[in-house]
């Protein structure tokens, strides 16, 4: 009993009969295995104090008996009963309290030792060189010490370990100083060696300070997650658990966090539900934790929550709200969580105003952006960058190289010098526009600078290079990024993929398969690939990327949706194109527009019509890929009026510009219909930065399709002009010239074209191949490399010469087009 004598010692084998019994015999006691808290503290100005006073009534037997469940830090003995039940009275000690775990209550003369025991600070002192427990007089803090915060907070983590090496005397400050700098580090190997020497070295209660394992368990949060960190972390909790430990809040946030991270958010939230006490910092946790899973509407609820339990709300809360509104696209909620914060005169706080620039910018407000911040406080580097990436996700690349070089020129007068983040913005905006000059201008500043190993920086190049079909480039930064994630192996795909590299894209695919830390592709990585399946016509191969997305839980995805509706109506399977649009949700624009486009491109140009037409129906708006799938339709269905109609209405109706992918199709539509000059015409009407090679060539091909040789001499001179090196024109115009029997003046374009260095792409095919290595087989014309050349050539012989017997080949097959076969 309590009033005095011996304490009996809360032992382990004592301590089981608390236990549940499946998990009694373990080893390792995991998280979810004790048994839960009381609920949440009630409400109060002081959320420690009101969490402390709500377990007052419901301290038990295993209040006074355990240390496994119920801390000492935050309460103090109160009177003694006069009658020595075994009813004890807490009182809650001061919120500034920083020991987090005080031992279990003892006799009255225990305290007197205890005192004498300790150093400056109310931490435990010990007298070995090495942190170890020894007996004799209390030595002061180590006279390294401030040295020691110091090299920790300029980030010099190897210098720092030097001094704490040399160090006669640690104790568990020191520890808890380098275990700061290592989780600033995201060392968490090198924070546990350190726990683990503290535990060899000190006494058993040193290891379970609050400030020795929050930062270990910080660490653990910025490793990689995977089966052995959760491992690791899973021990930690246990020896958190069982040192009392777990019920600081300094130890329960960082523990938390660290499950949110390694993906684990179901224990995140059971440690969070059982602390005694929240304060501002786990609330906040908690509420970033869920926006960073994808949970947004949960974090909302949490914020919430956090404000009706009295817990004051910092800058850091209102972000964490304001992240998730950003990423659920709730612009009323975000401007309701802007008020709150204009009200506390936190709009002007950076974290505050960056999450607000980015909340309007990505909604397309870039003026309200930039006027939030230019109301900041101080202008760093996160406004700065915050204000870039405005400019790039709202289309404005220009502006965002601009602020960019204004950043760099006005860096020696302030302190906002670009980090990883900065460069990772406007590397994306030269891509947006394809200045791959400028881009490398950029990777040279963030070379120089050590920032190109960086993942935002690698990766963000990796996509400039291949966008701007620098293939070689891009994989070469590819191979030498330090660490690759889904976005790098995405990206170096997606660029063979858009410059028709089937095999490369696919063998990439496979390495990253097969890539120890590589985590599962995302819709990114399946819609690139579906994408070249759609292009080969490989359908095969395309359901097995289709089995790939159901069981990643992707196949509901828009992206992928609309990807497997392109492939399988290229594929010529417009059946299984319907079973995947008739699983898409009514505010699906992107299916919609697929299927459109599938069915216009596949010939069934009434029922892209008649779909269109539905679509507007039910509310939905189309865009600018939409209506390029209702012109080709009309194209291929001969409806003229009908598609000049369609053009004329896109702006007045729809609010939708045409650019000049449109005018190409109106272009394409009048030539089929015999209307060169008309076609003519109309590009003469539209604007100067519409009439480039596209447009022109539409009308080439018209031409060389109706035999309009002056107007076709017109446009090869435009073709040209735009596209100086390519083969287009020159083709187009031997043709034209041969399909009037002007050979000589075919042979002179030809000759034209060698003159000029000209070449044209050589022809190549491609096919489904079985077998263990399954993927898509490309043959390319001229080449000798394929083992089985002689195999191949001879079956070609015999399908051509056994062609000759069932229809007419023409003697002319040197002109650039492809050949026609006359059936007989």
């Amino acid at each position: 009993m309590y009033g005095g004598g011996a304490r009996r010692r809360a032992s382990p084998t004592y301590l089981s009969r608390f236990i549940p019994s499946d998990i009694r015999h373990r080893s390792t006691i995991m998280p979810g295995d004790w048994p839960r808290m009381p609920g949440p503290p009630a409400a109060s100005t002081d959320g420690a104090t009101a969490g402390c006073k709500a377990l007052k009534p419901q301290m038990g037997f295993l209040a006074r008996h355990s240390r496994y469940y119920f801390p000492a830090q935050n309460y103090k003995r109160g009177p003694k009963s006069q009658t020595h039940e075994a009813v004890d009275t807490f009182q809650p000690k001061t919120p500034h309290s920083s020991t987090a775990a005080v031992r279990a209550p003892q006799q009255a003369s225990s305290t007197k030792q205890r005192r004498t025991a300790t150093g400056s600070g109310g931490r435990p002192a010990y007298g070995t060189a090495a942190g170890g427990g020894g007996s004799g007089p209390t030595p002061a803090r180590p006279p390294q010490l401030p040295m020691l915060r110091q090299l920790v907070r300029s980030g010099k983590l190897a210098d720092a370990r030097s001094l704490f090496d040399a160090m006669p005397h640690r104790d568990e400050v020191a520890y808890a100083t380098l275990l700061v700098g290592y989780a600033a580090a995201a060392d968490f190997p090198g924070a546990m060696a350190l726990f683990y020497r503290l535990r060899a070295s000190s006494p058993p209660h040193a290891a379970a300070d609050p400030f020795v394992l929050s930062p270990v368990f910080k660490a653990c949060a910025s490793a990689a997650a995977d089966a052995g960190i959760l491992r690791r972390a899973a021990a930690l909790h246990a020896f958190a658990v069982r040192s009392s430990s777990v019920s600081s809040v300094f130890v329960s946030t960082a523990l938390a966090d660290a499950y949110a991270k390694a993906g684990r958010l179901e224990l995140a939230l059971q440690v969070f539900d059982e602390m005694p006490c929240k304060n501002v910092v786990s609330w906040t946790t908690l509420v970033a934790s869920l926006a960073r899973a994808g949970r947004r509407h949960d974090a909302l609820r949490r914020f919430a929550e956090m404000r009706t339990s009295g817990v004051a709300c910092d800058s850091h809360a209102y972000a964490a709200a304001l992240t998730a509104c950003v990423d659920a696209g709730l612009l009323p909620r975000g401007r309701e969580v802007h008020a709150l914060c204009a009200k506390l005169g936190l709009d002007a706080t950076p974290y505050v105003a960056n999450t607000l620039a980015t909340l309007y910018a990505r909604f397309g407000d870039v003026d309200r952006a930039l006027a939030t911040v230019s109301r900041m406080s101080s202008r760093d580097v996160a406004a700065c960058t915050t204000l870039i990436a405005s400019y790039v996700q709202t289309g404005r690349a220009e502006e965002a190289i601009e602020a960019f070089v204004r950043m760099l020129h006005d860096e020696s007068s302030n302190s906002a010098s670009p980090n990883e983040y900065t460069f990772s913005a406007v590397i994306a905006a030269c891509a947006n526009i394809e200045r791959v000059y400028l881009g490398e201008q950029i990777h040279a500043q963030a070379a120089r600078r050590g920032l190109s190993h960086a993942r935002s920086v690698a990766n963000s190049l990796v996509k400039l290079y291949a966008r701007c079909g620098h293939l070689s480039a891009a994989t070469d930064v590819f191979r030498e990024s330090i660490i690759k994630d889904v976005v790098s192996w995405s990206a170096i795909i997606s660029g063979y993929a858009q410059e028709g590299y089937a095999e490369e894209a696919f063998a990439m695919f496979s390495e990253m398969r097969h890539h120890s830390s590589c985590p599962r592709p995302n819709e990114f990585t399946l819609a690139s690939l579906l994408s070249v399946c759609a292009s080969a016509a490989a359908m095969d191969t395309g359901r097995q990327l289709h089995a790939l997305a159901v069981s990643a839980g992707l196949e509901h995805h828009a992206m992928i949706r609309s990807a497997l509706i392109d492939m399988y109506g290229k594929s010529g399977s417009m059946s299984d194109a319907d079973v995947v649009f008739s699983n898409r949700t009514n505010d699906d624009v992107i299916s919609w527009t697929a299927m459109i486009v599938g069915q216009a491109e596949h010939g069934h140009s009434k029922g892209a019509l008649e779909l269109f037409e539905e679509m507007c129906r039910v509310g939905l708006k189309p865009d600018h890929v939409t209506f390029i799938g209702v012109l080709t339709a009309c194209s291929h269905a001969g409806e003229v009026d009908l598609g000049l109609r369609y053009l004329n209405a896109m702006s007045k109706t729809y609010g939708v510009e045409p650019s000049k992918e449109h005018y190409g199709c109106v272009v394409d539509l009048l030539g089929r219909a015999g209307r060169v000059h008309e076609a003519e015409e109309l590009i003469g009407r539209i604007s100067a930065d519409e009439r480039d090679g596209v447009v022109w060539t539409s009308l080439l091909r018209a031409c060389a399709a109706r035999g309009a040789e002056e107007t076709g001499k017109r446009a090869a001179k435009r073709v040209m002009e735009a596209e100086p090196w390519g083969s287009g024109a020159h083709v187009a115009m031997a043709n034209l010239y041969a399909s009037k029997g002007q050979w000589r003046e075919a042979a002179q374009e030809r000759h034209l074209m060698k003159r000029k260095g000209v070449v044209k792409g050589a022809g190549w095919s491609s096919v489904e191949v079985g077998g263990e290595d399954r993927g898509i087989g490309v043959f390319v014309s001229g080449d000798r490399t394929n083992p089985q050349d002689n195999a191949i050539i001879s079956m070609l012989d015999l399908m051509y010469y056994g062609a000759g017997t069932v229809c007419h080949i023409p003697d002319q097959l040197d002109l650039g087009s492809e050949v026609e076969l006359t059936v007989n």
